[in-house]
Order: structure tokens, then sequence, then C-alpha cells
């Protein structure tokens, strides 16, 4: 099953390109599985709940403003580990559907952010 795997730079305010924009995964048939697993480094920072995901198939909104988690010094960033998934969801459109996975930095410093989309399975 196909990842696609990001490290982010995102500056202070900003929002982040779609991250399966240009991709083969961008759009998707449906019922596809969809896990989506994302990190903020907060280290060297006081930041916590400051990064948000939003994640939408079309014009259903799976996650709004959903808090990136901190990354965890040595515990590993994956989309397998459930620590990082900030959603797993199923496709429900009979035909393509265009996946929007982005990220906004609500923050004053710029932000790292790890990202995985694992498409299927």
């Amino acid at each position: 099953m196909p990842l696609v795997q990001k490290t982010l730079t995102l500056a202070a305010g900003a929002t982040s390109d779609n991250i399966l924009a240009n991709t083969n995964y961008e759009f998707v048939d449906g019922n596809v599985r969809l896990r989506v697993a994302s990190a903020v480094d907060t280290a060297g920072t006081t930041a916590t709940a400051d990064t948000f995901l939003n994640v939408s198939v079309n014009n259903a909104e799976y996650s709004k403003d959903v808090s990136v988690p901190a990354l965890v010094s040595g515990q590993p960033f994956g989309v397998l580990n459930g620590s990082y998934i900030n959603n797993d969801l199923l496709t429900t459109g009979s035909q393509r559907n265009r996946v929007l996975v982005r990220f906004t930095n609500d923050t004053s410093g710029t932000r790292t952010i790890r990202v995985g989309v694992f498409i299927g399975g």
C-alpha cells in the first residue's frame, strides 16, 4: 500500500499546501482507507497545541483544526504508531475523491511538522 511521508517547515501563521497535491494519490476511488499521522517538533519551544490539521475529502470535513501532537523523543514517528494517528477514514464517494490534508501554524515561530498518509489497507 502506498505511503506519502513528508517533513514540512511552516512559517508563523502559515497554512501548508495540500500534502497530496501533485501526487498519484490526490484523487482516490471510493472505499479507500486513508490513515493520516502527524507530529510537530516542539524541541526548544514551549509550544503545545498551536499547530492544526485539516482533512477533507471532496466537501466533507473529517478533521477541522485538530491539534497536532508533539513529536516525542524516543518514540518513532510513523503511520502505524497509534500515538501520532490523527485520522483514519474510509472514502465514501462512488467516483474520484479529492483528498485535502493541510496544516496551519498558529504560532509566532516556525514549526517543523512530520506527516504521513497511508493509502489503502
